[in-house]
């Protein structure tokens, strides 16, 4: 039996390829067909191919600004919630993309990098998927780094925006039994780690352990892939110096949101006497 040939109208493929400017792999996702039978199509109905890179080239790329800072932040983003890849080794095309259901998340990409480069937004059944499009001056994001770079490290300003980055990746700030808490939950335990320590050696008390083991079920009915681990600022006074060290740093919406709250429990806390060990902080 002959295989179904599936159906791309010539204008849609022109319209999605040369005006939208999607790739082979973009418009097989739409169609749920492979790369290649997209690009069969390109051929049979003779429309003009180009590669990934110069498909791009029609929207203008500005080099990344340089600030160490955003570097930082950005960096911490990143590896907490980016995934990022070069389309080839010789290409000038660099890619940064996430897919979300938060529409606070899409409004924090677009403010990250609109000003760099295109950033196209593809809603799907489930989710959106983010694509930042951006030049080589971002090659930087492309590791996926288990150990912190030094030039982070060595300067508590970088530090704390990149610890800011990644906390408006993966951070969550929450009230429990009326009091204020941080916690991150991730994989990455060489991440974790730094930032554990470096905390501490900013006067802010963390409790750092492991929840989970690879293939332990989790309460979805999913299983986690790796060891998981978990990060708490639970002190109230060790949590407002955290929130006041990263907050000029954080740009998520939601991330500023709940400090704010978490902020407000601790000086009513705080007014109320129920916090016992102020530890002479000023805020």
């Amino acid at each position: 039996m002959a295989n179904h040939k599936i159906n791309i109208p010539k204008k849609t493929l022109e319209f999605l390829y040369l005006k939208k400017r999607n790739s082979p792999r973009e418009i097989a996702s739409l169609f749920n067909c492979d790369r290649m039978t997209v690009s069969n199509r390109l051929k049979e109905f003779r429309i003009p191919t180009c590669s990934n890179s110069e498909s791009r080239m029609k929207y203008k790329k500005f080099d990344f600004s340089g600030d160490l800072l955003d570097k930082a932040y950005i960096l911490g983003f990143r590896l907490g919630d980016l995934n990022v890849y070069q389309t080839s080794e010789r290409s000038e095309l660099i890619i940064a993309r996430c897919n979300t259901t938060q529409s606070v998340q899409i409004r924090l990409m677009k403010r990250l990098f609109s000003k760099y480069g295109q950033v196209t937004i593809s809603k799907g059944k489930y989710s959106t998927s983010i694509n930042c499009y951006l030049n080589k001056s971002f090659i930087f994001l492309l590791p996926k780094y288990q150990k912190i770079p030094h030039w982070i490290e060595k300067d508590k300003m970088t530090g704390a925006a990149f610890i800011a980055g990644y906390t408006d990746a993966e951070g969550n700030f929450l009230l429990n039994q009326l009091r204020a808490r941080f916690k991150i939950d991730s994989y990455d335990v060489e991440i974790l780690k730094w930032i554990a320590n470096w905390l501490k050696n900013h006067g802010i008390h963390v409790k750092f352990r492991q929840i989970g083991k690879a293939g332990d079920l989790r309460r979805n009915g999913a299983r986690f892939k790796h060891d998981i681990w978990r990060l708490n600022v639970n002190e109230a006074i060790s949590l407002m110096r955290f929130i006041t060290m990263i907050k000029p740093f954080s740009k998520h919406d939601t991330r500023l949101l709940h400090m704010k709250v978490c902020e407000t429990n601790i000086q009513q806390r705080i007014e109320n006497k129920t916090i016992k060990d102020e530890r002479n902080y000023q805020y």
